[in-house]
């Protein structure tokens, strides 16, 4: 795993110390679209963002859970310290959720594996209110678990799991930016 800095804060916020970190898929990367401009829209709005690319070395093991909030632990102490912290994990890194939830720290879990128990059993429990986002296609987002703990759940109608319109590239575009306009609002709203 490597941790680099994505994009420094914005210099119109200099009062303001926040740091994000981007987490990839398994076969996601930081540089897939919807990071892409999640770590961009982050880095306008005054955040510093440190994002993780998975080397050829990382395997998760037998401990996928502790290899994603590990991930998380290395990208937050390579950054600076802040009390205004959030994750932006897709896919795979959403793994870390149970360690984001103590360690108290917000998130935007982008198609979220909400088939695995320790995940679900976490955001059943949660006091938090962090942004959930999948695709009504994808069968890891599992129909939203809307009624599970606290957080908004946002559903892409006919959206897979890479949140794309299968086949259909111009639905899957305004989908997406309709998906970042909540997103901003989300991270407008934290600090």
């Amino acid at each position: 795993m490597e941790s680099f800095t994505w994009v420094k804060a914005s210099t119109n916020q200099p009062d303001t110390n926040k740091v994000a970190v981007l987490l990839p898929g398994s076969g996601y990367p930081v540089e897939g679209p919807v990071l892409f401009w999640v770590g961009e829209m982050l880095g306008s709005l005054g955040w510093l963002v440190q994002a993780v690319r998975w080397t050829p070395d990382d395997s998760p093991g037998a401990a996928p859970h502790e290899f994603a909030a590990n991930a998380a632990e290395q990208a937050f102490a390579a950054s600076p310290e802040t009390d205004h912290r959030l994750i932006v994990a897709k896919s795979f890194s959403t793994l870390c959720i149970p360690w984001a939830e103590e360690a108290d720290i917000p998130g935007i879990w982008l198609t979220p594996l909400l088939t695995d128990d320790r995940v679900r059993s976490t955001i059943g429990t949660s006091s938090k209110d962090d942004l959930f986002i999948g695709g009504s296609l994808d069968k890891l987002w599992d129909g939203g678990r809307k009624s599970e703990g606290a957080g908004a759940f946002v559903e892409v109608p006919g959206a897979d799991h890479s949140l794309q319109i299968p086949n259909d590239w111009r639905a899957s575009q305004k989908a997406q930016a309709k998906m970042f306009e909540r997103i901003e609002q989300f991270v407008m709203a934290l600090v």
